[in-house]
């Protein structure tokens, strides 16, 4: 054999043998970039996800939110709107107050608190007051009960008041406090 033939015989095999280690290296490389990409794309997909739930959470509370400022802007508006409703209603209980407080009724009512405030006084002295809108009346009421009566300065919008300080009791039967206390009380 000759040298030629020898180096020829070397150099195939050199090369197959630089083949082989290449052909290795390439497969190990290979496979270290392909562990290395799956995990980049394992780390990128819990990032995605990661962020994906973020914006979610960012986005429920954002409509939480807004929600929640419309809900309360409702129940403000509905508050607004069951008080004008209420204003109005006791706008017409209080005509029909002065409507009653004109008819022959309303005297007869006015006598039968009288008599139940001189009643409910027993032994003791009772200072009975009307309200200003009803000085007219107070001379017919004292024949018809018998009893002494103020007019009051104030004018508590009928009905009558009665002090009867030997007990330290306040009777308070002015069609202004009942308004008040059914205005207060009255929920929707």
């Amino acid at each position: 054999m000759e040298n030629r033939e020898k180096l020829n015989i070397f150099y195939k095999s050199a090369i197959e043998v630089a083949n082989q280690q290449s052909a290795q290296i390439l497969r190990e490389h290979t496979a270290t970039m392909e562990h290395l990409f799956e995990e980049y794309k394992k780390n990128k997909q819990k990032e995605i996800e990661t962020r994906y739930q973020i914006e979610v959470e960012k986005l429920k509370r954002e409509q939480n939110r807004r929600l929640s400022e419309a809900q309360t802007e409702q129940k403000r508006q509905l508050s607004l709107h069951q008080q004008a409703k209420k204003e109005a209603l006791f706008a017409v209980v209080g005509k029909k107050l002065l409507e009653f407080c004109r008819s022959a009724e309303y005297d007869h009512y006015l006598e039968v608190k009288i008599m139940q405030a001189r009643c409910f006084a027993g032994e003791s002295e009772a200072e009975i007051y009307l309200s200003r809108q009803d000085a007219d009346k107070k001379q017919a009421l004292e024949e018809r009960t018998g009893c002494s009566l103020c007019v009051d300065e104030a004018d508590f919008g009928g009905g009558i008041r009665a002090v009867i300080r030997g007990r330290n009791v306040l009777i308070d039967e002015s069609f202004e406090t009942k308004l008040k206390q059914a205005q207060d009380a009255y929920t929707f």
